[in-house]
């Protein structure tokens, strides 16, 4: 029983007719760590990937994403120290449509980091050991589909406490997204 049921959750998105479109898309981040009041400020990165989207009514469907995203943050207190993080993410969001096709999207976003590095006026040290591996995030954002893409908007909160310190430590490293960005459809089955 729990066999069939496994298998009719896999296949009941297939099964469902609507526009089904997939493409790439790239774009901006903004990115910290930590909570608002730490001593880390946002760092200008960029994200690009590829997307699959179900629309499965006129009013909402679900978008499946896989991206390269550069992260991390700087110092507000050294000049030229920043930390450098590299994730492999994979949002999975339910967006709502609106009039003019606007759109709202909201849904968890599972991060894998690649490598982390610190940065230090030209020093550069490989600190992968020392951030968790995995992250989850919480997103939502909005944009407009047109008939080549959409562009829009998103942010993300880290749920997840990604600072590998003991358990004594109380620093907490959390990823902080702004992500604006563009996405141009490549393929549409209808």
């Amino acid at each position: 029983m729990k066999k069939l049921l496994i298998l009719a959750l896999v296949t009941l998105p297939t099964l469902v007719v609507g526009q089904i479109t997939w493409g790439v898309k790239g774009g901006a981040n903004a990115t910290t760590l930590g909570e608002f009041s730490s001593a880390y400020a946002p760092q200008l990165r960029f994200h690009a990937g590829v997307y699959y989207q179900q629309r499965l009514e006129q009013q909402y469907g679900i978008l499946t994403e896989l991206q390269f995203s550069m992260q991390g943050a700087r110092s507000k207190y050294i000049n030229r120290q920043y930390l450098g993080y590299n994730y492999a993410l994979m949002p999975i969001l339910m967006k709502f449509y609106f009039v003019n096709d606007l759109f709202v999207e909201v849904g968890p976003q599972f991060g894998y980091l690649i490598n982390a590095r610190f940065h230090d006026d030209g020093y550069v040290e490989t600190i992968t050991n020392q951030v968790k591996r995995f992250d989850f995030s919480a997103l939502i954002g909005a944009g407009r589909e047109t008939d080549f893409g959409n562009f829009g908007a998103r942010f993300g909160f880290g749920l997840t406490n990604t600072s590998g310190a003991t358990v004594a430590s109380d620093t907490v490293f959390r990823n902080l997204l702004l992500q604006i960005y563009v996405a141009y459809t490549v393929k549409e089955l209808k």
